[in-house]
Protein backbone atom coordinates (compact mmCIF):
# COMPACT_ATOMS: atom_id res chain seq x y z
CA UNK A 1 0.00 0.00 0.00
CA UNK A 2 1.30 3.21 -0.88
CA UNK A 3 0.64 5.99 1.42
CA UNK A 4 1.46 9.66 0.70
CA UNK A 5 -0.16 11.03 3.90
CA UNK A 6 1.56 11.18 7.68
CA UNK A 7 0.36 7.52 8.42
CA UNK A 8 -1.57 7.43 11.71
CA UNK A 9 0.43 6.20 15.55
CA UNK A 10 -1.35 2.78 14.95
CA UNK A 11 -0.04 2.21 11.49
CA UNK A 12 3.11 2.90 12.56
CA UNK A 13 3.15 0.89 15.16
CA UNK A 14 2.30 -2.23 13.01
CA UNK A 15 4.96 -0.92 10.26
CA UNK A 16 7.72 -0.84 12.77
CA UNK A 17 6.84 -4.23 14.51
CA UNK A 18 7.14 -5.46 10.78
CA UNK A 19 10.31 -3.51 9.98
CA UNK A 20 11.52 -5.54 12.73
CA UNK A 21 10.61 -8.98 11.91
CA UNK A 22 12.01 -8.29 8.41
CA UNK A 23 15.15 -6.88 10.10
CA UNK A 24 15.30 -10.01 11.98
CA UNK A 25 14.38 -12.48 9.73
CA UNK A 26 17.45 -11.10 6.77
CA UNK A 27 20.39 -9.82 8.73
CA UNK A 28 19.46 -11.39 12.37
CA UNK A 29 20.93 -14.84 11.62
CA UNK A 30 23.47 -13.11 9.85
CA UNK A 31 24.58 -11.74 12.68
CA UNK A 32 24.27 -15.02 14.76
CA UNK A 33 26.68 -16.61 11.81
CA UNK A 34 29.06 -13.93 12.04
CA UNK A 35 31.71 -16.27 14.79
CA UNK A 36 31.51 -18.98 11.86
CA UNK A 37 33.35 -16.78 9.30
CA UNK A 38 36.78 -17.31 11.26
CA UNK A 39 36.27 -20.81 11.41
CA UNK A 40 35.31 -21.52 8.23
CA UNK A 41 38.03 -19.38 6.37
CA UNK A 42 40.47 -21.03 8.73
CA UNK A 43 39.38 -24.38 7.45
CA UNK A 44 39.95 -23.35 3.81
CA UNK A 45 43.52 -22.55 4.87
CA UNK A 46 43.12 -18.58 5.09
CA UNK A 47 45.39 -16.98 7.37
CA UNK A 48 45.03 -13.35 9.80
CA UNK A 49 45.40 -11.59 6.46
CA UNK A 50 42.21 -12.84 5.55
CA UNK A 51 40.41 -12.66 8.57
CA UNK A 52 41.12 -9.05 8.79
CA UNK A 53 40.04 -8.64 4.79
CA UNK A 54 36.14 -10.29 5.73
CA UNK A 55 36.44 -8.52 9.75
CA UNK A 56 36.53 -5.42 7.31
CA UNK A 57 34.06 -6.89 4.29
CA UNK A 58 31.57 -8.02 6.93
CA UNK A 59 31.74 -4.48 8.92
CA UNK A 60 32.52 -1.79 6.22
CA UNK A 61 31.85 -3.01 2.43
CA UNK A 62 28.27 -2.51 2.91
CA UNK A 63 29.01 0.93 3.57
CA UNK A 64 31.44 1.50 0.50
CA UNK A 65 28.37 0.45 -1.56
CA UNK A 66 25.23 2.86 0.45
CA UNK A 67 25.41 4.32 -2.91
CA UNK A 68 23.80 1.52 -4.69
CA UNK A 69 20.80 2.38 -2.60
CA UNK A 70 20.15 5.68 -3.68
CA UNK A 71 20.77 4.74 -7.31
CA UNK A 72 18.46 1.52 -6.76
CA UNK A 73 15.82 4.16 -4.92
CA UNK A 74 15.66 6.58 -7.97
CA UNK A 75 15.20 4.03 -10.57
CA UNK A 76 12.48 2.12 -9.19
CA UNK A 77 10.89 4.83 -7.40
CA UNK A 78 9.31 3.48 -3.90
CA UNK A 79 10.95 2.52 -1.01
CA UNK A 80 9.23 -1.10 -0.86
CA UNK A 81 10.13 -2.24 -4.06
CA UNK A 82 13.58 -1.27 -3.93
CA UNK A 83 14.17 -2.97 -0.59
CA UNK A 84 12.32 -6.28 -2.02
CA UNK A 85 14.27 -6.30 -4.81
CA UNK A 86 17.49 -6.10 -3.15
CA UNK A 87 16.78 -8.50 -0.47
CA UNK A 88 15.74 -11.16 -3.24
CA UNK A 89 19.22 -10.72 -5.02
CA UNK A 90 21.07 -10.45 -1.68
CA UNK A 91 18.95 -14.07 -0.83
CA UNK A 92 20.09 -15.68 -4.15
CA UNK A 93 23.96 -15.31 -3.25
CA UNK A 94 23.49 -16.84 0.27
CA UNK A 95 22.17 -20.04 -2.02
CA UNK A 96 25.30 -19.57 -3.28
CA UNK A 97 27.31 -19.83 -0.07
CA UNK A 98 25.60 -23.10 0.37
CA UNK A 99 27.00 -24.61 -2.71
CA UNK A 100 30.66 -23.43 -2.21
CA UNK A 101 30.81 -25.14 1.58
CA UNK A 102 29.29 -28.56 -0.13
CA UNK A 103 31.91 -28.24 -2.75
CA UNK A 104 34.11 -27.71 0.05
CA UNK A 105 33.30 -31.00 1.80
CA UNK A 106 33.12 -32.79 -1.44
CA UNK A 107 36.29 -31.68 -3.04
CA UNK A 108 38.69 -30.20 -0.30
CA UNK A 109 41.68 -30.27 -2.43
CA UNK A 110 39.79 -26.77 -3.98
CA UNK A 111 40.25 -25.81 -1.10
CA UNK A 112 42.10 -22.49 -2.17
CA UNK A 113 40.01 -21.81 -4.53
CA UNK A 114 36.88 -22.12 -2.96
CA UNK A 115 38.62 -19.63 0.14
CA UNK A 116 38.55 -16.96 -2.44
CA UNK A 117 35.36 -18.21 -3.51
CA UNK A 118 33.62 -17.91 -0.12
CA UNK A 119 34.99 -14.26 0.35
CA UNK A 120 33.73 -13.04 -3.33
CA UNK A 121 30.79 -14.51 -2.92
CA UNK A 122 30.41 -13.07 1.20
CA UNK A 123 31.37 -9.33 -0.56
CA UNK A 124 28.91 -9.84 -2.71
CA UNK A 125 25.96 -10.39 -0.23
CA UNK A 126 27.42 -7.33 2.05
CA UNK A 127 27.20 -4.91 -1.23
CA UNK A 128 23.77 -5.64 -1.49
CA UNK A 129 23.37 -5.33 2.32
CA UNK A 130 25.05 -2.26 2.16
CA UNK A 131 22.19 -1.03 -0.75
CA UNK A 132 19.37 -2.29 1.44
CA UNK A 133 20.27 -0.27 4.62
CA UNK A 134 20.15 2.84 2.54
CA UNK A 135 16.98 1.99 1.29
CA UNK A 136 15.55 1.17 4.98
CA UNK A 137 16.81 4.66 6.53
CA UNK A 138 15.35 6.70 3.51
CA UNK A 139 12.26 4.24 4.01
CA UNK A 140 12.10 5.61 7.66
CA UNK A 141 12.73 9.28 7.02
CA UNK A 142 10.14 9.29 4.33
CA UNK A 143 7.23 7.04 6.37
CA UNK A 144 7.77 8.62 10.05
CA UNK A 145 7.71 12.49 11.41
CA UNK A 146 10.87 13.37 13.43
CA UNK A 147 9.36 13.27 16.54
CA UNK A 148 8.35 9.85 16.42
CA UNK A 149 11.53 8.87 14.77
CA UNK A 150 13.24 7.87 17.96
CA UNK A 151 10.13 5.91 19.24
CA UNK A 152 9.98 3.98 15.84
CA UNK A 153 13.49 2.77 15.63
CA UNK A 154 14.01 2.20 19.34
CA UNK A 155 10.66 -0.22 18.93
CA UNK A 156 12.38 -1.82 15.62
CA UNK A 157 15.53 -2.32 16.72
CA UNK A 158 14.06 -3.85 20.08
CA UNK A 159 12.07 -6.36 18.30
CA UNK A 160 15.68 -7.00 15.82
CA UNK A 161 17.51 -7.60 19.39
CA UNK A 162 15.54 -9.96 20.63
CA UNK A 163 15.47 -11.89 17.31
CA UNK A 164 19.04 -11.74 16.91
CA UNK A 165 19.67 -12.74 20.69
CA UNK A 166 17.21 -16.10 19.83
CA UNK A 167 19.06 -16.54 16.77
CA UNK A 168 22.49 -16.37 18.81
CA UNK A 169 20.84 -18.73 21.47
CA UNK A 170 19.73 -21.24 18.42
CA UNK A 171 23.22 -21.19 16.68
CA UNK A 172 25.36 -21.65 20.16
CA UNK A 173 23.33 -24.93 20.60
CA UNK A 174 23.24 -25.94 16.65
CA UNK A 175 27.22 -25.19 16.74
CA UNK A 176 28.13 -28.13 18.73
CA UNK A 177 25.98 -30.52 16.46
CA UNK A 178 26.57 -28.62 12.61
CA UNK A 179 30.06 -29.37 12.66
CA UNK A 180 32.42 -29.49 9.18
CA UNK A 181 31.48 -27.90 5.84
CA UNK A 182 27.60 -29.97 5.51
CA UNK A 183 26.47 -28.01 9.12
CA UNK A 184 27.74 -25.07 7.98
CA UNK A 185 26.01 -25.24 5.15
CA UNK A 186 22.78 -25.80 6.46
CA UNK A 187 23.13 -23.31 8.86
CA UNK A 188 23.52 -20.85 5.96
CA UNK A 189 20.62 -22.53 4.15
CA UNK A 190 18.63 -22.03 7.18
CA UNK A 191 19.43 -18.24 6.63
CA UNK A 192 18.08 -18.90 2.97
CA UNK A 193 15.35 -19.35 4.56
CA UNK A 194 14.40 -16.91 6.49
CA UNK A 195 15.54 -13.85 4.01
CA UNK A 196 12.64 -15.52 1.96
CA UNK A 197 10.14 -14.77 4.43
CA UNK A 198 11.44 -11.52 4.69
CA UNK A 199 11.02 -10.29 1.55
CA UNK A 200 7.72 -11.34 1.09
CA UNK A 201 7.08 -9.63 4.60
CA UNK A 202 8.17 -6.12 3.58
CA UNK A 203 4.20 -6.46 1.45
CA UNK A 204 2.86 -5.67 4.75
CA UNK A 205 4.45 -2.11 5.28
CA UNK A 206 2.75 0.85 3.46
CA UNK A 207 5.52 1.87 0.77
CA UNK A 208 6.35 6.09 0.31
CA UNK A 209 7.89 7.60 -3.11
CA UNK A 210 11.21 8.27 -2.50
CA UNK A 211 13.10 12.02 -2.68
CA UNK A 212 16.34 10.48 -4.06
CA UNK A 213 18.22 12.87 -6.13
CA UNK A 214 21.10 12.62 -8.17
CA UNK A 215 24.70 12.53 -6.93
CA UNK A 216 26.18 14.89 -9.89
CA UNK A 217 23.82 17.01 -11.60
CA UNK A 218 24.96 20.64 -13.19
CA UNK A 219 21.27 21.84 -11.20
CA UNK A 220 22.51 22.67 -7.74
CA UNK A 221 19.04 21.60 -6.53
CA UNK A 222 19.10 18.08 -8.05
CA UNK A 223 22.41 16.91 -6.48
CA UNK A 224 24.11 16.41 -3.18
CA UNK A 225 25.43 19.86 -1.32
CA UNK A 226 28.90 18.58 -0.69
CA UNK A 227 29.80 21.71 0.80
CA UNK A 228 27.54 20.85 3.46
CA UNK A 229 29.83 20.52 6.94
CA UNK A 230 27.95 18.79 8.83
CA UNK A 231 28.00 15.59 6.27
CA UNK A 232 32.31 15.76 6.54
CA UNK A 233 31.65 16.34 10.73
CA UNK A 234 29.80 13.27 10.57
CA UNK A 235 31.68 11.29 8.53
CA UNK A 236 34.78 11.94 10.09
CA UNK A 237 32.76 10.63 14.06
CA UNK A 238 31.64 7.61 11.99
CA UNK A 239 35.51 6.59 10.31
CA UNK A 240 36.94 6.81 13.92
CA UNK A 241 34.68 4.89 15.67
CA UNK A 242 34.00 2.22 13.14
CA UNK A 243 37.88 1.78 12.40
CA UNK A 244 38.90 1.07 16.10
CA UNK A 245 35.59 -1.08 16.64
CA UNK A 246 35.93 -2.93 13.28
CA UNK A 247 39.78 -3.66 13.67
CA UNK A 248 39.39 -4.49 16.82
CA UNK A 249 35.48 -6.93 16.38
CA UNK A 250 37.75 -8.27 13.15
CA UNK A 251 40.80 -10.29 15.60
CA UNK A 252 37.95 -10.90 19.22
CA UNK A 253 36.99 -14.32 17.95
CA UNK A 254 40.51 -15.47 17.29
CA UNK A 255 41.98 -13.87 20.39
CA UNK A 256 39.14 -16.01 22.37
CA UNK A 257 40.20 -19.21 20.50
CA UNK A 258 43.99 -18.84 20.97
CA UNK A 259 44.32 -16.95 24.19
CA UNK A 260 41.70 -18.46 26.31
CA UNK A 261 40.76 -22.03 24.36
CA UNK A 262 37.12 -20.85 24.17
CA UNK A 263 34.43 -23.27 22.10
CA UNK A 264 32.85 -21.44 19.26
CA UNK A 265 29.64 -22.20 21.18
CA UNK A 266 30.85 -20.29 24.44
CA UNK A 267 32.07 -17.70 22.07
CA UNK A 268 28.66 -17.22 20.86
CA UNK A 269 26.70 -17.18 24.23
CA UNK A 270 29.15 -14.39 25.31
CA UNK A 271 28.94 -12.07 22.42
CA UNK A 272 24.85 -12.74 22.79
CA UNK A 273 24.84 -10.41 25.96
CA UNK A 274 25.61 -7.34 24.02
CA UNK A 275 22.33 -8.10 22.14
CA UNK A 276 20.21 -8.41 25.69
CA UNK A 277 22.01 -5.57 27.44
CA UNK A 278 21.18 -3.48 24.19
CA UNK A 279 16.99 -4.29 24.17
CA UNK A 280 16.61 -2.25 27.19
CA UNK A 281 19.11 0.49 26.21
CA UNK A 282 16.96 1.17 23.09
CA UNK A 283 13.95 1.63 24.96
CA UNK A 284 15.35 4.65 27.18
CA UNK A 285 17.09 5.70 24.70
CA UNK A 286 14.37 6.18 22.14
CA UNK A 287 12.10 7.64 24.40
CA UNK A 288 14.74 9.98 25.79
CA UNK A 289 15.92 11.36 22.21
CA UNK A 290 12.96 11.96 21.06
CA UNK A 291 12.86 14.93 24.17
CA UNK A 292 16.40 16.48 24.09
CA UNK A 293 17.35 15.31 20.61
CA UNK A 294 20.03 12.79 19.85
CA UNK A 295 23.67 13.97 20.38
CA UNK A 296 23.91 13.82 24.00
CA UNK A 297 22.51 10.27 24.13
CA UNK A 298 24.83 10.00 21.41
CA UNK A 299 28.40 11.56 22.65
CA UNK A 300 27.92 9.21 26.29
CA UNK A 301 27.00 6.20 24.49
CA UNK A 302 29.93 6.78 22.58
CA UNK A 303 32.43 7.63 25.27
CA UNK A 304 31.79 4.84 27.43
CA UNK A 305 31.27 2.47 24.88
CA UNK A 306 34.84 3.44 23.79
CA UNK A 307 36.61 3.29 27.06
CA UNK A 308 34.83 -0.33 27.27
CA UNK A 309 37.63 -1.47 24.92
CA UNK A 310 39.49 -1.28 27.51
CA UNK A 311 38.50 -4.37 29.36
CA UNK A 312 40.12 -6.48 25.74
CA UNK A 313 43.70 -5.32 27.19
CA UNK A 314 42.92 -5.55 30.66
CA UNK A 315 41.68 -9.60 30.00
CA UNK A 316 45.37 -9.96 30.29
CA UNK A 317 45.12 -9.93 33.85
CA UNK A 318 41.18 -10.28 34.70
CA UNK A 319 40.91 -13.34 32.08
CA UNK A 320 36.81 -13.99 30.33
CA UNK A 321 35.59 -12.15 33.16
CA UNK A 322 36.85 -8.53 31.81
CA UNK A 323 35.56 -10.20 28.13
CA UNK A 324 32.49 -10.30 29.56
CA UNK A 325 32.09 -7.00 31.26
CA UNK A 326 32.76 -5.74 27.71
CA UNK A 327 29.68 -7.34 26.28
CA UNK A 328 27.64 -6.03 29.09
CA UNK A 329 28.81 -2.41 28.83
CA UNK A 330 28.93 -2.35 25.11
CA UNK A 331 25.33 -3.21 25.48
CA UNK A 332 24.77 0.40 25.24
CA UNK A 333 26.67 0.59 21.47
CA UNK A 334 25.43 -1.84 18.10
CA UNK A 335 21.83 -1.05 17.72
CA UNK A 336 21.16 1.78 20.05
CA UNK A 337 24.83 3.61 18.77
CA UNK A 338 23.56 2.82 15.34
CA UNK A 339 19.71 4.09 16.27
CA UNK A 340 21.16 7.74 17.55
CA UNK A 341 23.62 8.30 14.80
CA UNK A 342 20.61 7.43 12.22
CA UNK A 343 18.51 9.93 13.90
CA UNK A 344 20.72 12.52 14.21
CA UNK A 345 21.59 12.25 10.64
CA UNK A 346 18.10 12.12 9.38
CA UNK A 347 17.53 15.35 11.40
CA UNK A 348 20.91 16.81 9.90
CA UNK A 349 20.33 15.80 6.48
CA UNK A 350 17.61 17.81 4.19
CA UNK A 351 14.66 15.39 3.58
CA UNK A 352 15.09 16.33 -0.35
CA UNK A 353 17.82 13.51 -1.36
CA UNK A 354 18.43 12.57 2.38
CA UNK A 355 19.13 8.73 0.77
CA UNK A 356 21.79 10.61 -1.63
CA UNK A 357 23.16 12.54 1.73
CA UNK A 358 22.91 9.27 3.65
CA UNK A 359 24.97 6.38 0.76
CA UNK A 360 27.34 9.16 0.37
CA UNK A 361 28.19 9.18 4.16
CA UNK A 362 28.14 5.42 4.50
CA UNK A 363 30.53 5.39 0.88
CA UNK A 364 32.97 7.34 2.15
CA UNK A 365 33.33 5.70 5.39
CA UNK A 366 32.75 2.30 4.07
CA UNK A 367 36.31 2.52 1.99
CA UNK A 368 37.79 4.05 5.27
CA UNK A 369 36.53 0.91 7.47
CA UNK A 370 37.65 -1.44 4.54
CA UNK A 371 41.03 -0.28 4.04
CA UNK A 372 41.86 0.38 7.95
CA UNK A 373 40.45 -3.17 9.32
CA UNK A 374 42.74 -4.58 6.26
CA UNK A 375 45.79 -2.36 7.37
CA UNK A 376 44.64 -3.39 11.04
CA UNK A 377 45.04 -7.30 10.01
CA UNK A 378 48.47 -6.77 8.57
CA UNK A 379 50.08 -5.13 11.34
CA UNK A 380 48.27 -8.06 13.66
CA UNK A 381 50.26 -10.56 11.59
CA UNK A 382 53.39 -8.55 11.47
CA UNK A 383 53.44 -8.22 15.54
CA UNK A 384 52.15 -12.50 15.92
CA UNK A 385 54.35 -14.14 18.00
CA UNK A 386 55.59 -11.01 20.55
CA UNK A 387 54.95 -11.41 24.02
CA UNK A 388 56.33 -10.40 27.32
CA UNK A 389 55.55 -10.94 30.71
CA UNK A 390 53.89 -7.86 32.48
CA UNK A 391 53.07 -7.92 36.04
CA UNK A 392 52.61 -11.51 35.75
CA UNK A 393 50.74 -11.89 33.00
CA UNK A 394 51.69 -12.85 29.27
CA UNK A 395 50.90 -9.47 27.53
CA UNK A 396 51.02 -10.13 23.72
CA UNK A 397 50.35 -8.56 20.19
CA UNK A 398 46.51 -9.10 20.49
CA UNK A 399 47.00 -6.61 23.69
CA UNK A 400 49.12 -4.02 21.86
CA UNK A 401 46.77 -4.12 19.22
CA UNK A 402 43.17 -3.74 21.07
CA UNK A 403 45.10 -0.82 22.68
CA UNK A 404 45.54 1.03 19.27
CA UNK A 405 42.11 0.31 18.40
CA UNK A 406 40.96 2.00 21.56
CA UNK A 407 42.39 5.19 21.58
CA UNK A 408 41.87 5.28 17.68
CA UNK A 409 38.24 5.05 18.47
CA UNK A 410 38.26 8.13 21.23
CA UNK A 411 39.15 10.32 18.70
CA UNK A 412 35.58 10.37 17.06
CA UNK A 413 34.41 12.48 19.97
CA UNK A 414 36.37 15.63 18.19
CA UNK A 415 34.34 16.01 15.51
CA UNK A 416 31.05 15.08 17.29
CA UNK A 417 32.07 18.13 19.66
CA UNK A 418 32.17 20.23 16.96
CA UNK A 419 29.08 19.42 15.46
CA UNK A 420 27.26 20.77 18.69
CA UNK A 421 28.27 24.04 17.91
CA UNK A 422 26.37 24.11 14.67
CA UNK A 423 22.69 25.07 14.42
CA UNK A 424 20.94 21.65 13.50
CA UNK A 425 17.83 22.10 11.79
CA UNK A 426 14.65 20.09 13.99
CA UNK A 427 11.78 19.31 11.37
CA UNK A 428 11.93 17.65 8.29
CA UNK A 429 12.81 20.60 6.44
CA UNK A 430 15.84 21.85 3.92
CA UNK A 431 18.88 23.01 6.68
CA UNK A 432 19.01 26.48 7.62
CA UNK A 433 21.67 28.36 5.69
CA UNK A 434 23.86 28.68 8.99
CA UNK A 435 23.86 24.81 9.68
CA UNK A 436 27.03 24.59 8.30
CA UNK A 437 28.90 28.02 9.63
Amino acid sequence: METTATPSKKVLNRARINLGLVNILSSGDEGAFAPFHTVIVRALGGGDAHLGFIGGVMSSLSGMFAWLGAIILRMVGYNRRALMGTMFVGNVLQCGIVVLLVLAAKQFEWATYLLYGYLGVITLTCILAGAGSTITMSWIGDLVPVRQRGWFVSGMSILSNIGLVLFQFLFAQLAIKAQGFMGYAALVALCCATTFIAVLLCLTIPDKQTQAMKFMSSDPGERVDYWYRPLWLLIWFECAWRIGRISLAAFTTAYLLDYFGLKLDRIILIYMLVNVVNIFMLYVAGNLSDRIGNRYPLAIVTCVCAASMLLWVGSAWWGVWAVIAYQVINGMAGSTHWMLLTNLSLQVYPSKGRANFLSFSRTFVGVMGLAGSTIAGFLLASMRGWSINLWGADFNYYHVFFLGCTLFTFTCMVPLWFLGKMVMPDHDEPAAENAGA
